[in-house]
């Protein structure tokens, strides 16, 4: 049996600095104890601030996790505090809230246009009277057949009709959660097809223009209107409510926010952003260095090769100990695709098989989650392999050392990357050495898992060649990039489905995401292969990777000569790719964008989830077919075909017939985009060699150029009035700049102050130079 109890008014109030305390009336069965209960409003910034409900606040304690540094959004304001006619009026300067006093109510409106953003649900019956949703409070259940026990905290909160909800985490269901119910429990989706999710971030956005993070790690139910199209609920399976509200109304401005507050990655290395290749598995050093002998016969950039659970002896994954039978002499193998440029990633999970000497060591120091009796949790199926293991405990500061040592002997070999796969398996009677149970902790241990092998990589390797190849997430995971997309069906749905999942992420606050090209299980037809690696080559990072071979020759000559083209237009887009992992430092936005995160007020992109932006210039359209018409919507603006160079006005759809080796790829024009010619490896620092693409917009176009060298991000600027041509570099490092400007005949060329002159003195070819730098013009 349960009981609700809800928020019925304010007995007292008082204001401290800028948090407001308030004292609350309940509602109750007269079965429960008469009490208040205590709301807080903690005010940091005119557009942040954070709501606390303690149903138990004699025992409430301030959590370690996650980590939340509510400093970074705290800037000075004036905070007016007014009661008039039985409501408190909390006035920002940016935000009004209002809360009743006399009966409870919980209002969030633009302090500028008077609109409403949030407000709490309160009245939604049905036409019997009968209350649809319950509106802020707590349930208590019935525990033998007497005392009762909190079993979740919650509210209810209006949703208008036009209203679209995002984020979540990656969720693999439709891209605008409206009408969905999601359950934030970490759970092997065992492909993308359901709501199960491996990356589930208790965040989500309204196009009412907020953001709200709960802040928790325990169970996290949404209904985002499913259960009544008039309310939302979401409520947190502890004895605390607790949120961050961000308004923006801009949704880069939510994000930055949000990200300040739980975590901004670290830029990878950048060699972290060339192209991967895997498969389940590479099972001898004979095989993998075949394929990478293969892949530069084959002129394919590629940086990473990656080994599954092979490298390690058979049923004793994860001990993290070579299987030097099948990978004789690993720390030479390493070397020697070092020598070719190729970085070696491994795969691991956290449990420790039975019968290992690590599960030895580790049971017997005390390194593993418990199962309430004080022995180490064992569970059987849990490992690579049909066995039984148990569960690191990142609780416990020796058992991460523990841990890290394992790594540091792969590391200082010449391991440079790990993918940290799985951390979903957490039961919810397991104990950890912080004292908390799983009903805590089953959320929050892949954070704290890919935080410690993100960590020991950084010792080991230097800052700033950290970088994990990570599954699950929970709030604030972004800051141990990179993360991909688990396990996604050989199939277009498959396909888009990995898409789908990765602008959800991106809403969520995972800046870097990838996802396996091809699929996971099984063998993808040639064509499904193909268009999947055009989408997977102009992700954020790119990875090919399934349980049968995945390296492009083995799909046929087209594929293969599909492939290189787009692994090379990867690495032409390096610069432009590292420019954004740069920004994704300094802001939390998403190298991989949604339209809608860009184009806010275009209802058209509001559900767009087939498309998407590559950093703020590049608009990719994958194919989800072999060839045929594809619909492309080109938002405002104007638009230029990277590869016909046909420009075209947005704010439309336009139809393209696409064959197998195209996939529609647009410049927004007013863009400055930085590229490169391709190499078979990514280089370290700024190209020396730098080519600027300009596609200019009424005369004029811009950008930003990440300078490794100098670590700067350069302004660039272009404009072109009166057939005089202004170009403004930034000052940026590189020994030689080519700037490519589509569209424009110049009488005068002006390069950074300096007068340019006609190549071989004849402006018509098109080509001029000022010292070391060349500008080619397109007329």
């Amino acid at each position: 049996m349960s009981e609700r109890i809800t928020i019925d008014a304010v007995a007292e109030y008082a204001v401290e600095g800028r948090t407001v305390r308030l004292d609350c009336d309940v509602v109750a069965p007269e079965s429960a104890t008469p009490r208040t209960v205590p709301v807080s409003l903690a005010v940091y910034g005119p557009r942040t601030f954070r709501f606390d409900l303690q149903a138990n606040p004699e025992v409430a304690a301030e959590s370690e996790f996650p980590r939340l540094d509510t400093e970074a959004v705290s800037t000075a304001f004036d905070l007016d505090v007014v009661e008039t006619d039985g409501t408190l009026r909390v006035e920002t300067g940016a935000l009004d809230i209002s809360i009743g006093l006399d009966e409870w109510s919980f209002v969030v409106a633009d302090a500028e246009t008077g609109d409403v953003v949030f407000e709490e649900q309160r009245s939604d019956p049905d036409v019997f009277g009968r209350q649809r949703v319950e509106p802020l409070g707590f349930t208590q259940e019935e525990i033998n057949h007497n005392p009762r026990r909190i079993s979740e905290t919650g509210t209810a909160f209006r949703l208008s009709p036009d209203e679209k909800i995002y984020g979540a985490g990656e969720q693999f269901v439709e891209f605008d959660r409206r009408g969905r119910e999601l359950d934030l429990w970490h759970e092997e989706p065992l492909g993308t097809e359901t709501e199960r999710a491996y990356k589930n971030i208790p965040f989500h956005l309204s196009s009412k223009g907020y953001g709200m993070l709960i802040d928790t790690t325990s169970r996290v139910h949404y209904d985002f209107g499913k259960s009544s199209t008039a309310s939302g609920t979401v409520s947190v399976a502890e004895d605390r409510f607790a949120f961050v509200f961000f308004y923006g109304p801009d949704f880069s401005d939510v994000i930055r926010r949000y990200t300040a507050v739980t975590g901004r990655p670290s830029r990878p290395p950048k060699w972290s952003f060339g192209t991967w290749m895997s498969r389940l598995g590479y099972e001898s050093r004979e095989e993998l260095e075949a394929v990478a002998e293969r892949l530069r016969e084959e002129s394919i950039p590629s940086d990473v090769l990656h080994l599954d659970p092979f490298w390690m002896r058979e049923n004793k994954s994860t001990d993290l100990e070579w299987d030097t039978d099948q990978f004789p002499d690993p720390q030479g193998m390493i070397a020697g695709l070092r020598e070719d440029d190729f970085r070696l990633s491994l795969w691991e999970h956290p449990h420790v098989p039975v019968g290992t000497d690590a599960f030895s060591e580790g049971a017997r120091k005390g390194h593993f989650v418990t199962d309430g009796a004080g022995k180490p949790y064992v569970m059987d199926h849990t490992c690579q392999g049909d066995y039984r293991g148990a569960l690191v405990d990142f609780t416990d500061p020796e058992a991460v050392e523990w841990w890290k040592d394992k790594h540091r002997r792969l590391l200082e070999q010449g391991v440079s990357v790990f993918k940290t796969d799985y951390g979903e398996y957490v039961p919810e009677d397991a104990v950890f050495a912080n004292g908390k149970s799983g009903q805590t902790m089953h959320n929050l241990y892949p954070y704290l898992y890919n935080e410690a092998v993100y960590e020991v990589v950084g010792e080991v390797n230097g800052e700033e060649e950290a970088v994990v190849w990570g599954r699950s997430a929970w709030t604030g995971s972004q800051a141990f990039p990179m993360h991909w997309g688990g396990d996604p069906q050989t199939s277009w749905n498959g396909m888009s489905a990995a898409l789908r999942g990765g602008l959800s992420a991106s809403l969520s606050g995972i800046a870097f995401w990838s996802h396996d090209i091809g699929g996971f299980r099984g063998t993808p037809s040639d064509a499904l292969y193909t268009r999947w690696s055009q989408f997977g080559l102009l992700s954020s990072n790119a990875r090919c990777h399934g349980t049968t071979p995945r390296e492009p020759w083995e799909f046929g000559e087209e594929a293969l000569a599909v492939f290189r083209k787009y692994a090379r237009l990867r690495y032409r887009l390096l610069p432009y790719l590292y420019t954004y992992a740069e920004i994704a430092a300094r802001t939390g936005l998403p190298v991989v964008r949604p339209l809608v995160l860009e184009y806010q007020d275009d209802p058209t992109v509001h559900r767009m989830d087939t498309q998407y932006l590559l950093g703020r210039d590049l608009l990719v359209a994958p194919v989800f077919t072999e060839r045929g018409v594809r619909s492309v919507y080109l938002p405002e603006g104007e638009w230029r075909d990277r590869q016909s160079g046909e420009r075209y006005e947005g704010g439309r759809r336009i139809e393209q017939h696409v064959e197998l080796d195209e996939m529609p790829m647009f410049v927004r024009a007013g863009s400055v985009v930085p590229e490169r010619e391709p190499t078979q490896s990514v280089r370290s620092g700024t190209p020396d060699d730098l080519e600027l693409v300009a596609t200019l917009a009424d005369g004029r176009a811009s950008g930003r150029v990440y300078d490794v060298d100098a670590d700067a991000l350069v302004e660039v600027g272009i404009e072109s009035m009166e057939e005089t041509l202004s170009i403004d570099t930034g000052g940026i490092t590189a020994d030689r700049v080519t700037v490519t400007v589509y569209d424009v005949d110049p009488e005068t060329v002006i390069v950074d102050e300096d007068v340019a002159t006609p190549v071989d003195d004849d402006p018509d070819d098109g080509e001029w130079t000022v010292a070391d730098s060349v500008l080619t013009l397109s007329v």
